[in-house]
């Protein structure tokens, strides 16, 4: 029988590997060009920063893609240069999601189940925190509804 942190890894794998192939399919000259407020490569790196915060937990202050740029706590976790910017190649755009996508899922099914304890932080929630468990959860819809922001930008 699959574990969680397996059944996790693999959900992760799959969502991403969906969600790269959308990308991968966005001609270069079109990946840097916003459709429906944002461009794929904005879409990209925003995943990125989010599998780095809620999956991994990094607080590195260097996110720039978190979507909430006018709240105090993102612009506090904005103040060193981002590791890709979004009018990077495409190429670079996706090496940078690939990496983090990867650190991820290596993250997720060698978890222990201590790791998937507890709480998170997760700013959309009263008081800025869910359950670990729960944000992972949520994170992975929230790359399935990106994915498909990403199909209908470029159907616009």
């Amino acid at each position: 029988m699959m574990g969680l942190q397996e059944f996790l890894a693999d959900n992760y794998r799959t969502e991403l590997a969906a969600f790269r192939a959308v990308l991968a399919g966005i001609p270069e000259d079109a990946f840097g060009v916003d459709r429906l407020g944002h461009s794929p490569a904005w879409h990209a790196l925003h995943i990125a920063d989010w599998l780095r915060l809620t999956v991994l937990g990094d607080r590195t202050a260097n996110y720039h893609y978190l979507g909430w740029e006018d709240k105090a706590w993102a612009q506090a976790m904005k103040t060193d240069a981002a590791p890709v910017r979004e009018d990077a190649s495409k190429a670079d755009i996706l090496a940078r999601l690939e990496m983090v996508g990867a650190q991820a899922v290596a993250y997720l099914q060698n978890a222990s189940d201590a790791d998937m304890e507890g709480m998170t932080f997760s700013p959309s929630a009263p008081g800025g925190e869910r359950p670990r468990l729960a944000a992972v959860g949520l994170h992975l819809r929230h790359v399935a509804y990106h994915r498909g922001q990403v199909v209908l930008g470029q159907k616009a």
